[in-house]
């Protein structure tokens, strides 16, 4: 059987859990996500990051061709942010070059692109248990701490993935967006 487009159903999937994260800090207090949200540099390295490595890693499409894997990404990104602010950001910051360098220089862009990667790595258990990253460490610690409250840092299924995986979510990108958007 012969599947059309499942490429762009994946992307779809890839952005609704990416934008379930994104505004949960938010939902939890009432407040919508604001404005420049999605063009925060770290914010879009984190989106950038967890988009690929989905992609390329857990749904196999690594060997996409380049115009699948465009296709995925774009559907991700529309599903996150259906305004397309998301999207115009993307096209602009990633076909002209001085924007490109520029976004590659930003301190933010990578320590989000470096944040989604261990999120994703420690998730599905790319991450080797003993990785020197600091915040894995601290998210170990956490997670020893907090393991009668797994549901709450890794979804329903419990897993000592899923739990680590979402210490370290709080200590990254939620710690990040408590810091910059709800002061």
């Amino acid at each position: 059987m012969i599947f059309f487009n499942s490429h762009k159903k994946t992307g779809k999937k890839i952005g609704q859990s990416i934008k379930e994260v994104l505004h949960q800090p938010f939902n939890s207090l009432g407040k919508s996500v604001p404005d420049n949200f999605y063009t925060d540099h770290y914010i879009y390295g984190f989106i950038n990051a967890s988009t690929t490595n989905l992609m390329a890693f857990v749904f196999g499409g690594k060997d996409w061709s380049q115009q699948k894997k465009g296709e995925c990404i774009m559907e991700a990104l529309l599903t996150i942010d259906p305004s397309n602010t998301l999207l115009d950001f993307h096209i602009d910051n990633n076909f002209d070059s001085t924007k490109i360098q520029a976004l590659q220089n930003s301190k933010n862009f990578k320590q989000g692109m470096n944040d989604a990667t261990t999120v994703i790595g420690v998730i599905y258990g790319f991450l080797k248990p003993d990785d020197p990253d600091p915040i894995l460490k601290e998210a170990k610690k956490m997670a020893e701490k907090t393991e009668d409250m797994s549901y709450m840092f890794g979804g329903g299924d419990r897993s000592p993935n899923a739990h680590l995986g979402g210490c370290v979510t709080m200590l990254t990108l939620f710690g990040y967006i408590k810091k910059k958007y709800l002061k």
